[in-house]
């Protein structure tokens, strides 16, 4: 919950700065990973290297955020900033792709915040997330849900830190 609260302080900063010097969201967020501590243990989250031009924004972006679980495990969170996320409610899902070319479908839900997709431990994401040092994953953007794969430089990776 920290962690979110984190990308939503930030994204309040870039909404009312004024300055061109000032850093944008995702210049904050950065494409590195950046931990803070949460009651269940480190959470980590990370920008992606890439960025897509929509009708809501010209530079829509995505965060990954891994969070660890009072029990053990890890909750991973995919979420699209600068444009509407969208999933079919029945089947929510996304499709990650990592450096060895392996693609893999993560299900899960909606987030509390409709901003993106919680994908259950049960679903193998941070394993896969901790031992690849990039992932792709496609995320729906735009009124016609047309997909674009948001990169996300994983490698180095480190919850216990």
């Amino acid at each position: 919950m920290r962690a979110f609260l984190t990308i939503a302080a930030v994204g309040l900063l870039a909404a009312c700065s004024s300055g061109k010097d000032e850093m944008t969201q995702r210049e904050q967020i950065g494409q590195n990973w950046k931990y803070e501590q949460a009651v269940a243990g480190r959470v980590a989250y990370i920008g992606s290297a890439n960025s897509v031009a929509t009708i809501h924004a010209p530079d829509t972006f995505s965060v990954m955020l891994v969070q660890p679980m009072d029990n053990g495990e890890k909750d991973v969170r995919v979420k699209l900033v600068g444009a509407p996320f969208t999933c079919d409610l029945s089947d929510c899902a996304v499709t990650a792709t990592t450096d060895d070319g392996k693609t893999h479908r993560w299900k899960g839900r909606m987030t509390d915040t409709n901003d993106g997709i919680e994908i259950m431990p049960s679903q193998k994401a941070y394993e896969t997330i901790a031992q690849a040092r990039s992932v792709k994953v496609d995320l729906a953007v735009g009124p016609q849900d047309r997909t674009f794969p948001f990169e996300f430089r994983v490698a180095g990776l480190d919850l216990k830190g």
